[in-house]
Order: structure tokens, then sequence, then C-alpha cells
């Protein structure tokens, strides 16, 4: 069973996390619109061999707001407060958005390995772009529905099928719910049109991507990282997208584990 802690953040924001398992520790980053439940259905398959930390970011259910305008500073800042709290030695796992976080976090306080699912860095063109405007139209007028739909098609770029998928779930009122919140992180993503920041990074870092993901952003942003890091593995998620933390978790745990466990089994 996950216990519910959480720690101080450096501007006293409060970070919830849930915690299970026993072993090393791994702290795990979710990306935009989603809650630290995105990594439970993995964390759980981890946790015989490992101590899972799944973090809200904050903003998010166990974690508060904060105060004053947006920073991805923060960010890094709340990852580092978990990092603390799991103790030395505990390693770093990020999707998406989170993944961008995580690496921020890690040049800040370095940790002994990371693992990065599709990071959206702007790297072969802009994440949001354009349609951005559109979305935040929609965020302003309250049609919370319109702007994911916007979101997901524009900036997720998931397919058709995964799409009506997804609006006809029951997480559905969920995103739409966390709309607003993707608005400066869209901004962010865009503003990082480089991998070149993250080759002070010196730790093992494993990449996965979806098989079926979209080259722009998720491909793209592989292959720069790949190119600037000095100890990496591209572990592709078969048949999965940017979706496989829910659509294949026993995969994504799988590749972590023999990636944290230094074997190929």
């Amino acid at each position: 069973m996950a216990a519910e802690e959480s720690v101080r953040s450096a501007d006293g924001t409060r970070i919830g996390y849930r915690k299970l398992g026993r072993g090393p520790a791994i702290v795990m980053v979710h990306g935009s619109v989603s809650t630290h439940t995105d990594w439970m259905p993995a964390a759980k398959l981890l946790a015989t061999r490992f101590t899972c930390y799944a973090m809200d970011r904050r903003g998010r259910r166990g974690s508060g707001l904060g105060h004053g305008p947006y920073s991805i500073e923060h960010e890094y800042e709340d990852i580092c407060a978990v990092l603390d709290a799991a103790g030395p030695g505990a390693v770093l796992a990020g999707h998406s958005y989170g993944a961008i976080c995580a690496m921020g976090a890690a040049l800040r306080r370095p940790v002994p390995k990371l693992i990065l699912y599709e990071a959206p860095l702007s790297v072969g063109g802009p994440v949001a772009g354009a349609p951005l405007a559109g979305y935040a139209r929609a965020v302003a007028a309250g049609n919370n529905e319109r702007a994911m739909e916007i979101g997901l098609t524009e900036f997720t770029r998931l397919r058709p099928q995964v799409l009506e998928a997804i609006r006809t779930s029951k997480g559905w009122p969920r995103l739409c719910h966390l709309a607003p919140t993707w608005t400066c992180e869209l901004e962010a993503m865009d503003a990082i049109t480089t991998a070149e920041p993250y080759r002070a990074l010196r730790c093992p870092v494993l990449l996965l991507v979806g098989s079926t993901s979209p080259d722009r952003p998720y491909h793209d942003s592989t292959r720069a990282l790949a190119a600037v890091l000095d100890d990496t593995r591209i572990q592709p998620l078969v048949g999965q997208d940017h979706m496989g933390l829910r659509g294949d978790p026993e995969a994504v745990a799988k590749h972590i584990a023999e990636f944290l466990l230094g074997s190929a089994k």
C-alpha cells in the first residue's frame, strides 16, 4: 500500500508524493495535465525491488500551488526536495514535461542514474507554436474540453483513435480540469530549442521512446539528447506512443529495472 507523504520545497510549497515498495529509491515525475497516478501502474510493479516516490508536481492533488507566477525553476526545486527525502543514491525518472523538469533538477542535484520518457524539447520546431494561442483562448473562455482537444491533437499529436479512447475514458474530466496548467508549461517547452544545456549531465541515462510516437517532438528530442549525453541507452517501447505509462506499464517497469540493476534479461 502506498503511503501519502510530503516535503516542503525551497519556497515553502507543500509537495506531496506516494511512497511504496522497498529497496533503492526512484523519484518519479509526471508530465503535463496529469498527476502521480500516471506513474502508479509501473511503480506498483517496481515496488518489489525499489522504493518508489511518485510525486505530484505543484498545483496537483497532494501538492500546493505555490505563490507568484509560474517558473520552471520551482519545478526543479520541488524535485530536489523529494530527492532529498528519498535519500542518497535516489535515481530520477520523468515522463514528458516531467522529464524536462527532471533534467533541470539533475543539473542542480546530480543523481546516479536518470530515466527519461519522451522529454518534449523544441529541437525540431516548436512543440506548441501557433496553436497555443487557440488553446489559451479556449482555457480563458472556460472551454477546457475544447482546449484539451486542441492540446492532444496539436501538441501531443496523438493518433485519432487514441484521442477518442481518452475522450471516452473516466480520466477525461481530470484532464480537462488540469487544462489551465498546460499553458505555461507549453511556453516553457517552446523556449527549449536545443539539447545543449543537458550536455553537463554526467550520469547514465535511459531514454524511453514509443515506437509509434511522432518524430516531432519525441523522436527528435530523443536523438538530440543522445547526441549530447555521454552515456545513454535508447529503449523503444514497442507498439506504444506517448501514453505508454498507461498503455504498457509492464514494459516500462521491465526496462527501468534492467537499467537500474545492470541486467538485460
